[in-house]
């Protein structure tokens, strides 16, 4: 009787679903504070409970058994890097500009959110241009986090080289240095019963990853619903790959990043329909379909605010000289025409098929258009043809040296594969093509 009052006391405090960690995780930490306040019974516990708020907040700590390592599940890293490039950041972290505004919920010992950071400033993201709010319902994790030492059970994403890069190594373990721990803010926060944050539309970026699974489904969509409202429109959050399945899909895109469990909170703009561009037939290869001048037409209908290509589409028969100016590539790394942008649409809301197919034929009008092969060679990244991949970044590069996306894009490639020395290669010249991008 008073276990399954203590079972409904957490349910009612915290939200937390015993039935997802099961009753004996539950017996197991009920037990362990029996046993350090030498209580007999039960009931004379549960009744300790309802009147000793730090009781029960140490009931918590036995119950929420932390697990996390720094780049866990690495996909969610290396999706939001590319997420920050693609964004350019539309205005949003870099010099001069707003802040990225980043939320680790929960953040636990501090692997995640100091992950973040390391991500970001290998993005190129330096000292006030992104800041980390990181919030647990654990004091004793917290308490860990922010003195940011830690022990090779960490540092369980092999070939990541963070060690020797971001950490100095002492008696205790391994410290993180200044650097890096100064991008992030910690804080104790319930996401049911705290304010997060005193203004909606606040962050760009939500990472929520591993929390969902401990709450019923009613209690799921109560945090969904207040993670959308802090979210800003356009921001991503990342989950959980157990918690995808949860996602308000009238609400958010999937970015379309693999393994990322990533999605974009929906704008005013709403999202592209595949019915907008001739669908690819069973059987058939990446090819337009058709006619040149049907492909024109049913692209007009996703780019009809683009007056350039309707220029064209109008006078199918005129040819025009390569242009270079349209291939230039701005400091967010698209070309001038707006139609790439719909393209890159496409590819969030992984409608791969119908992304190629418009990639390929605004080739075929302009075939020195580096970001064509730049979104056809990400495209094939997305669907794990890495080699595909390199043939068409380089083919990008070559064309618009400074193209800061293929560049960032090649760099992941190959220090996924482990090929560091080409990865700094590559990070090297983006980070020289950002700069010049900025001028």
């Amino acid at each position: 009787m008073a276990f399954t009052k203590i079972k409904n006391l957490l349910k009612k405090r915290i939200g937390f679903h015993t039935d997802t960690v099961g009753e004996s995780s539950i017996e197991r930490a009920i037990t362990c504070r029996l046993d350090q306040l030498t209580i007999s019974s039960e009931q004379q516990y549960f009744a300790l409970l309802m009147d000793n708020p730090k009781e029960f907040d140490e009931l918590v700590e036995e119950v929420v058994v932390p697990e996390t390592w720094f780049f866990r599940n690495v996909a969610p890293f290396y999706a939001l890097r590319d997420y920050v490039s693609n964004m350019g950041a539309s205005g949003v972290g870099r010099v001069g500009l707003k802040p990225l505004k980043v939320l680790s919920l929960p953040c636990s010992t501090g692997e995640e959110p100091y992950s973040i950071a390391m991500a970001l400033r290998d993005e190129g993201l330096g000292e006030g241009e992104f800041s980390i709010d990181a919030m647990d319902i654990s004091k004793r994790a917290l308490t860990k986090a922010r003195r940011a030492i830690y022990g090779k059970h960490s540092f369980r994403e092999p070939g990541l080289g963070i060690q020797e890069k971001y950490f100095k190594k002492s008696r205790s373990g391994y410290q993180l240095l200044p650097e890096i721990k100064g991008h992030v803010s910690f804080s104790l926060a319930n996401v049911l019963s705290d304010k997060i944050c005193p203004v909606a539309e606040y962050y760009d970026v939500i990472f929520c990853r591993n929390l969902l699974i401990y709450f019923s489904r009613e209690t799921q969509k109560i945090i969904l619903n207040k993670l959308y409202t802090l979210l800003k429109k356009g921001g991503v959050i990342f989950v959980g790959h157990a918690e995808a399945a949860q996602i308000n899909k009238k609400h958010f895109s999937k970015l379309g990043m693999q393994k990322s469990f990533a999605y974009r909170k929906d704008s005013i703009i709403p999202a592209l329909k595949s019915s907008a561009v001739v669908k690819q037939k069973k059987g058939t290869n990446s090819e337009p379909v058709g006619k040149l001048k049907d492909i024109y037409a049913q692209l007009v209908e996703v780019t009809k605010k683009d007056l350039a290509l309707s220029e064209k589409i109008k006078n199918p028969s005129v040819k025009r000289k390569y242009n270079t100016a349209k291939s230039k590539v701005t400091r967010k790394g698209f070309g001038k025409n707006s139609t790439w942008q719909k393209v890159e649409k496409f590819i969030e809301i992984a409608h791969y098929d119908e992304a190629t197919i418009a990639c390929e034929a605004l080739l075929k009008n302009e075939p020195e258009d580096a970001n064509g092969y730049y979104y056809l060679g990400l495209i094939s990244n997305l669907r794990g043809s890495t080699n595909v991949a390199e043939s068409l970044l380089k083919k990008a590069i070559y064309l618009a040296p400074h193209h800061q996306k293929a560049l960032g894009l090649s760099a992941q490639i190959a220090e996924v594969r482990g090929d560091n020395e080409n990865s700094e290669y590559y990070r090297r010249r983006e980070q020289k093509a950002r700069k010049k991008n900025s001028e």
